[in-house]
């Protein structure tokens, strides 16, 4: 099983950005039933807040992806109290978002690796189980 985070997510979407071929790869391993993918059930609000906010991209296209990423049928989780506790308590450790570290919780709930294209937060947290996109074959 596989946790994506939303700056994985996102880059299906957005064609022009780095990442966009291998993102697209993890997703239709998950449509192919050859890996499992694993989000949190915010990832599609992460995603939408993204397509919105990013570049100038028409409503109709932000429509149509937000369509097409929820018949992609990823398996959602819902958080937990302790979840939402443990990833404010590890954000404030390691000084990420609690969205960011929400991932990771996921992640080393299920024993599933966690691909990120978010350096920043892979480099500050150094867990194992926390893979880079870009450091996919």
């Amino acid at each position: 099983m596989t946790v994506i985070d939303a700056s994985v997510a996102n880059k299906l979407f957005l064609p022009h950005e780095e990442g966009h071929f291998l993102a697209s790869k993890i997703f239709r391993n998950h449509i192919l039933q050859t890996q499992e993918t694993l989000v949190p059930e915010f990832l599609f609000y992460e995603v939408a807040n993204t397509l919105v906010t990013k570049g100038i991209i028409s409503l109709w296209k932000i429509t149509n992806a937000l369509t097409r990423l929820y018949q992609i049928d990823l398996h959602i989780y819902h958080p937990v109290e302790k979840d939402l506790k443990d990833a404010s308590r590890l954000a404030k450790k390691y000084h990420t978002s609690v969205y960011d570290m929400l991932y990771a919780v996921v992640a080393k709930k299920y024993k599933a690796r966690l691909i990120t294209a978010d350096e920043k937060f892979a480099g500050a947290t150094k867990f194992k189980f926390v893979q880079l996109l870009k450091d996919i074959h």
